[in-house]
């Protein structure tokens, strides 16, 4: 009887099934990078996010397309396997080589041929890895999006601030374009951000979100968050410096209320300081239309300015000086703002957008009698630890009807505001992008006959978000002594003057890292008007004195 020498190609089709369904099995635990991404690194310039440690959500969904990429070969080998030990069922003659002992991983369907059929493990392997996987990217999303829904960012500024003026001699001692400016300091500044999304459902926006920031904040004088180098050995202060909620009823809607930035405000240091935060409430509507990138958003503002709670005035009040009789009530005073944006693209590369803003402030002059010593009591808060918690409020400029009195010049602060911007996206050269933009503002007050109209223009080109970026950018500010209230106007570029300035601007930033930026900037500045005692118009700083000019260069890491 001939021997059946087929049994002993049965015994090595057997074990070689079971080494390929052992691979395959243990293919299904991938493994994974230990690297995850950190909420605390980010590298962000005008809003701060979060990245990870050394790889991102992004770099570690591409190293894992690449390594299966690579594992889609040792797949193809075993599905070659599998068809040769099917094929050893019909003619069992040839000897099986075992494939490579490599470890073996299941690759996505997207990059695997089609299993045979004797291979009938092998789709439900893969798709429990792409259940893997996807859990896994769910993970990674959830710490991006912070710790247990929180998200953490900030930055910290170091500054060197330099003032230097001229005497004007030619004036008397005692005026103050008389005395020169000669200055230099170093300041810092610190911010901590904290963010977090209600009522949030799977696949749509969150409903409401929650924010707050923490800031160096020197309590006496609201236009700036920097604190000196000096005070020997005190500690700085920290403050609340914004703290509001946003609810989002319905698509394109957002209802604020909190402590927060002006609605309008934009960082361009002209009607606005960065630095100033009012308590209020916002509504926006944002409507965004299908093509060419068109958007039409309408929004409003009110902010509570003061609360004196006075029912019947009484004689000797301070507030006599600001204008009020006798036995009036006295209402607080509240900003309105209100107005429409609108824009598009304009093809692939160009985009525009402009902006009409109407804003009123009721009862002003009491804006101005904080600025004074006799009425700077009223507004201040009760000293603690021996501390004035406020003094008098700064950045005057504007126009008054006495020398250092507590009521304006103008009537009224009923102000419109228009702007324009055209953005270029940029081009890239020698590995750096270059976007280009152009920018106008005009404001209008119609409660002064004169000083009432102010403008601003300027133009950047470059961005810094990595080593080697650099950014030019140029603003020429004019900014009359009735055009809007200067206790809220920048003090950077009038420098103790929020209005009855006319100022150039220069700035020019490096970028180190995405972390870390360069900036510098240099104002010019010059007066506009004069006193005129005739028709009782008098200014805190007077025009005439010497060309005044104020460096900035300043470190700011993001995180």
């Amino acid at each position: 009887m001939m021997k059946d020498r087929s049994r002993p190609w049965r015994w090595k089709s057997l074990a070689a099934c079971a080494i390929g369904i052992t691979l395959t099995v243990n293919a299904a635990e991938v493994s994974v990078p230990s690297a995850v991404p950190s909420p605390n690194d980010s590298g962000a310039t005008s809003t701060p996010v979060g990245t990870a440690n050394d790889l991102d959500a992004e770099q570690l969904r591409k190293m894992f397309l690449e390594q299966q990429l690579q594992l889609a070969e040792q797949q193809r080998q075993l599905d070659e396997l599998r068809r040769e030990l099917a094929d050893q069922k019909v003619a069992p003659a040839a000897t099986v080589a075992a494939p490579a002992a490599t470890p073996v991983q299941i690759v996505p369907a997207a990059f695997s041929p089609a299993p045979a059929p004797a291979a009938a493990q092998a789709p439900a392997v893969a798709s429990d890895t792409n259940a893997k996987l996807d859990t896994m990217q769910k993970s990674i999303d959830a710490l991006n999006r912070g710790i247990n829904g929180f998200r953490f960012t900030g930055d910290l500024r170091f500054r060197t601030d330099v003032l230097v003026r001229k005497a004007n001699k030619s004036l008397p001692p005692t005026d103050n374009r008389a005395t020169p400016q000669q200055r230099a300091r170093e300041r810092y500044r610190f911010r901590f951000n904290i963010d977090k999304d209600l009522m949030e459902k799977e696949g749509a926006p969150a409903k409401a979100s929650i924010h707050v920031q923490l800031a160096t904040d020197p309590f006496n004088n609201p236009s700036t968050m920097d604190t000196d180098f000096a005070g020997i050995s005190t500690r700085a202060p920290i403050s609340i410096a914004e703290a509001y909620v946003d609810f989002r009823p319905m698509k394109g809607v957002t209802l604020r209320a909190g402590r927060t930035t002006e609605l309008y405000a934009d960082n361009r240091q002209f009607v606005y300081d960065d630095d100033i935060r009012f308590n209020g409430f916002h509504e926006t509507y944002r409507w965004t239309g299908k093509k060419n990138g068109l958007f039409v958003q309408v929004a409003a503002a009110q902010y509570i300015l003061t609360d004196p709670n006075i029912q019947v005035l009484p004689a000797g009040s301070p507030f006599l000086a600001a204008g009020y009789s006798v036995g009036q009530r006295v209402p607080s005073s509240n900003l309105l703002d209100q107005g429409i944006t609108v824009g598009s693209n304009i093809g692939k590369k160009w985009s525009h957008n402009e902006t009409f803003n109407y804003f009123v402030v009721r009862e002003p002059n009491q804006i101005q009698l904080a600025s004074t010593n006799g009425g700077a009591a009223l507004f201040a808060n009760s000293p603690v630890v021996g501390a004035t918690l406020t003094s008098n409020l700064g950045e005057t400029g504007n126009a008054t009807t006495t020398a250092g009195g507590a009521t304006y010049f103008a009537s009224e602060f009923h102000v419109s505001k228009g702007g324009l911007n055209l953005n270029y996206s940029g081009k890239a050269w020698k590995g750096h992008n270059f976007p280009v933009s152009f920018f106008i503002q005009g404001t209008h007050n119609s409660g002064a006959s004169f000083d009432q109209n102010g403008f601003m223009v300027g133009g950047n080109i470059g961005s810094v978000a990595k080593l080697g970026d650099v950014q030019f950018q140029y603003q020429y500010y004019y900014k009359p002594a009735n055009a809007f209230i200067s206790q809220f106007s920048d003090d950077d570029v009038g420098t103790g003057a929020g209005t009855n300035v006319k100022n150039n601007q220069i700035r020019v930033n490096f970028g180190i890292n995405r972390f870390l930026v360069w900036e510098n900037r240099l104002y010019i500045q010059k007066g506009i008007s004069v006193n005129n005692p005739s028709i009782n118009y008098f200014l805190p700083l007077q025009a005439g004195y010497n060309t005044q000019f104020r460096l900035h260069s300043q470190l700011v890491f993001t995180f």
